[in-house]
């Protein structure tokens, strides 16, 4: 009778065993496939951007926007993540702002250690790795057998964060070295590496394969660098932040203040309260405001810098006050370059900004279900002059010069500082 009750009860596991793994089969069998689950995503972008951003179809129709977003989910099953990526990409670009993107930093991702940089229409390498310092000032030719003009014609239409010819110039700097970028478009045969082509200023070619590194490794790659130099008599103040460093010049009475990032709030406001005592002590009365390598913010930050120097009286506001932008300047960067222009009498300087004065901003993010893909839009329509532009237009409109650079001069900077020194405005 035991034995018979042991069989009964072994019989009975066997079974619910046997069950369990019929149950687990059926229910691997459901599971949506990764073409499956991007078309749940590709839904959910959709709907989540109808609900959330200020006026989806301002430049694009709805029916345009579904029509492509369906012909998208159709070839899922025979695209690769990068192509799913370039496709998404180029359809919401034509959203119509730059606040609004489906990008490459929504998700981890790979980049070739290169810097870029833009002069006329040369693209050359101002920064790069060990491995390669002989590369830096040299012209970027192709990439795995693309021609470059043909790298930036497939380049343009999937940019993110473009809303004008500027940021279009500077993002084609910022996007070009993203690995999955160049795989997703079919320029490289491989995210792990490519044969990129160089050339000098003797017209000799250059061909080197760069491997790529994941995003938040590759800044620290490029240790290798080509950056005009500060004029000389600036000297670092201990107010200085990370992305906000002040030098004083005293014997020019001059402070220069590159504002690459935005810090916090309560951080701007110790920094602006202080400023008052330090250009006192080192008897200040001009300043020039860096906003060419700043990306965006919170512009109430922005505007808390000026509070603090409104309070300063010793100031020229007469002519002494300038704003260096270019086609990095962009979001809260542009708006408090208009902004200073009007509240602190300020001359700007250089290129016009990347993003446009009047224009939706005020960026948010959600993620997408199933491949966590973070997605940003634009909640605010804002107005920060009355003509619509294409960008802030400078004062006084200087581009970089590349002769100059790899020599170490910052000829917009030097500029500002020339008419300072002239005590006039040109």
């Amino acid at each position: 009778m035991i034995h018979q009750t042991r069989r009964r009860a072994v019989g009975f596991c066997r079974w619910v065993l046997c069950s369990a793994s019929l149950l687990t089969l059926a229910a691997c069998a459901q599971e949506p496939t990764l073409a499956e689950r991007w078309a749940m995503d590709i839904d959910a972008l959709q709907h989540e951007l109808e609900s959330r951003h200020i006026d989806l179809y301002h430049s694009i129709s709805q029916t345009e926007l579904t029509e492509q977003l369906e012909a998208i989910k159709r070839q899922l099953p025979d695209l690769t993540q990068p192509e799913i990526m370039v496709a998404l990409m180029r359809t919401i670009q034509q959203v119509g702002d730059g606040h609004t993107q489906f990008s490459y930093w929504g998700a981890p991702h790979h980049r070739f250690p290169l810097r870029l940089q833009l002069f006329e229409s040369e693209l050359r390498v101002i920064g790069t790795d060990q491995n390669n310092p002989d590369l830096l000032g040299m012209r970027l030719h192709a990439v795995d057998d693309t021609p470059l003009p043909e790298v930036i014609e497939r380049l343009k239409p999937v940019q993110m964060g473009v809303e004008n010819a500027y940021s279009e110039r500077h993002q084609l700097t910022s996007t070009l070295p993203v690995a999955e970028v160049l795989n997703g478009l079919g320029v490289t045969r491989s995210i792990q590496s490519a044969e990129f082509v160089f050339m000098d200023d003797e017209g000799k070619l250059h061909t080197r394969s760069l491997t790529s590194l994941p995003a938040d490794k590759a800044p620290q790659a490029v240790t290798i660098t080509l950056e005009p130099d500060l004029p000389e008599g600036f000297v670092p103040n201990r107010l200085s932040l990370d992305g906000l460093k002040l030098y004083l010049q005293p014997g020019q009475s001059t402070a220069y203040l590159r504002f690459d990032r935005y810090p916090t709030q309560r951080q701007m406001e110790r920094f602006a309260r202080g400023l008052k005592t330090e250009f006192s002590r080192q008897g200040i009365q001009r300043v020039i405001v860096d906003l060419r390598h700043n990306g965006g913010g919170d512009l109430f930050v922005g505007l808390t810098l000026a509070w603090g120097l409104i309070l300063i009286d010793d100031l020229d506001w007469k002519n002494g006050i300038y704003v260096l932008t270019g086609p990095q300047t962009f979001s809260a960067a542009m708006s408090n370059s208009a902004q200073f222009r009007q509240l602190l009498n300020a001359r700007l300087v250089g290129e016009p900004t990347g993003a446009n004065p009047v224009g939706y901003q005020d960026a948010d993010t959600f993620q997408l279900p199933h491949s966590g893909w973070t997605v940003m839009y634009s909640k605010r329509l804002y107005r920060f002059q009355e003509t619509e532009t294409e960008g802030v237009q400078p004062d006084v409109l200087i581009v970089p010069d590349w002769e100059q650079f790899k020599n170490g001069v910052d000829n917009q900077l030097q500029w500002v500082l020339q008419a300072l020194q002239n005590g006039h405005i040109q």
